[in-house]
């Protein structure tokens, strides 16, 4: 069967609406959605760091809404998938963003879902540059 038409399993299909929902709640700049989105036990992995539990984990999504404000809303005109591939389990985007100040020329993200939380997320992204007329 060819890779792009078999039907997507339970798994897959489960994995996918959490990533939808994250998304969601990520541009519309609800931290308290997107931390529900994390297992109590998460941990991140960034360039910065290792963010593990809720508080670390609300202390990075926290800067990252403040760096990006309220997509929904224009504060920033906010992230692009260009790719996005789900296999059992686990989630792997690629994207390009833009937040108030600055250009993400390139990022990707690995997730790994456990029911209906992320268990894992590793992040990586090329480093930003100041966008056009802004400073910073």
């Amino acid at each position: 069967m060819d890779a792009n038409t078999r039907t997507t399993p339970p798994r897959e299909q489960q994995a996918l609406a959490l990533f939808e929902r994250h998304v969601a709640a990520f541009t519309s700049g609800n931290l308290d959605a997107v931390l529900n989105d994390f297992g109590e036990h998460a941990v991140v992995i960034t360039p910065d760091g290792v963010f593990e539990g809720p508080e670390q984990i609300r202390a990075l999504y926290g800067g990252l809404l403040a760096e990006f404000g309220t997509i929904d809303r224009g504060d920033s005109p906010g992230l692009t998938l260009d790719a996005l591939h789900v296999r059992h389990d686990m989630i792997f985007i690629t994207w390009h963003a833009e937040s108030m100040h600055k250009v993400f020329p390139f990022g990707t993200d690995t997730f790994l879902c456990k029911g209906d939380r992320f268990e894992r997320q590793t992040i990586a992204f090329s480093t930003p540059h100041p966008r056009q007329g802004t400073v910073g």
